[in-house]
Formats: C-alpha cells, structure tokens, sequence
C-alpha cells in the first residue's frame, strides 16, 4: 500500500511538472498551426526527459564532489536520485512514443525503437538512433539502481559508467534533432551551457579521485 501511494504521488508530481512545462514552451516556443498535440507532446516531454537526466546526473556528480559535495548532501538522497532517473526514462518513452500518433512523422515501432532502422527524412535518422541507444542505456542504469541491493557493487559501478556515455547520446541527439534547441535561442543555449556545467563537474571529480588516489599512494608508501 505505502509503495503505491509513493507512486501515485510521484505520478501527479510528474503530472504537475509536465502541465507547467509545457504551459512555459507555448509561451516560449512559437506555435504551429500545422503541427498536431503528438509533435508538442513529443517536444516538451523530450526536454522534459533531459532535464531529469541532467538532475540525475548532477546529483550523482555532486555528492562526490569535493566542491559540490557540501552543498548537495543537504537534499541529496539515492531515492531521489533513483527517482530522476526513473523520471527521465519515463518522459523519453513519452517522447518517442507519442511520435506514433503524428501522421506527419509517419513513424512506426521500428523507428522508434530500434537504432539505425528508420530511413525517415523528418528527423536526421543518425542521430535519433543516438537518442534510442540512450534511452535504452539510460533504462538499464535505473533498473539497476533499484536493484542494488541484489548486484554485486563493481557490476553496479561499471554500469553506471554507462551514464556519460547516455548522456554524450542525449545532447548529440538534441543537437541535431531537438526542434525547440534548434529553433529557439533561449532553450538551446541553456541546453549547451547545462551540458557544459556537467563537463566540468565530471573533469574536476575526476581530478579530485585521482589526485586522492596518489595522495594515498604516497601515503601508503611512506
């Protein structure tokens, strides 16, 4: 009972994002008379899912950080993290499925869900295979992140090592087909400067560990 009112909750709590959001892209975004309620669906729940992938990724960064990490773990919990994760897989289901009720795309299954099939000329079909690729990594990475507690702890790591690959993914992905982050110099400028904000988190963690690592090196060996 106590887990299906967690996940009703968290349901209206996407329900509720998903309402403000997209009242925010029609004010932002142009409207377009020709496009139908699938196109905007797709759009909004596509920015949508990398917003939660971008919290996700930040929270996991940050709580390993050594100049974040201070900051973070005040609101930092791992079923917070579990749940952005879950949440951004969610909105890139929306956001490829809704795809199949737009007879403008002209999208099947096939398209949708399987890299390097599609041959549509509406979207670059390259790099919507790179936005495929993610979500399935990004699906393995939140399974498993619910499933912890029965992995063994490096199977667990090496998965989610998997995290900058989705990401990389993600914004190539955006990059190329995202029709807001092409079309829209407000949203695609924070799509590239938030990316670039979790470069360096990554490149100053990574430096953190590794100058960690030789410290206590040195330290083992004096």
């Amino acid at each position: 009972m106590k887990f299906f009112s967690k996940a009703f909750l968290y349901f209206v709590l996407l329900a509720a994002v998903f309402a403000i959001f997209q009242i925010l892209i029609n004010i932002i975004s142009p409207y377009d008379a020709q496009a139908n309620w699938a196109w905007y669906l797709s759009r909004s729940s596509g920015i949508l899912a990398y917003i939660f992938l971008w919290l996700t990724i930040f929270l996991g960064l940050s709580i390993r950080n050594p100049l974040l990490k201070n900051f973070v773990a005040r609101v930092y919990s791992f079923d917070l993290h579990c749940f952005m994760g879950a949440a951004s897989v969610f909105w890139t289901l929306i956001h490829g499925s809704s795809l199949l009720f737009d007879q403008m795309a002209n999208l099947n299954l096939g398209d949708l869900f399987i890299p390097f099939y599609s041959h549509t000329t509406i979207v670059d079909p390259y790099y919507m295979s790179f936005g495929i690729i993610a979500f399935y990594l990004l699906a393995i990475m939140t399974v498993t992140s619910y499933l912890k507690k029965h992995l063994k702890n490096w199977l667990w790591r090496v998965l989610h090592f998997l995290n900058p690959v989705a990401f990389v993914f993600v914004v190539f992905h955006g990059l190329y087909n995202g029709t807001d982050i092409n079309g829209n110099i407000f949203i695609g400028g924070i799509y590239l400067f938030s990316a670039f904000i979790l470069v360096i988190i990554y490149l100053t963690s990574l430096i953190a560990a590794i100058v960690g690592r030789i410290r206590k090196s040195d330290n083992f060996s004096n």
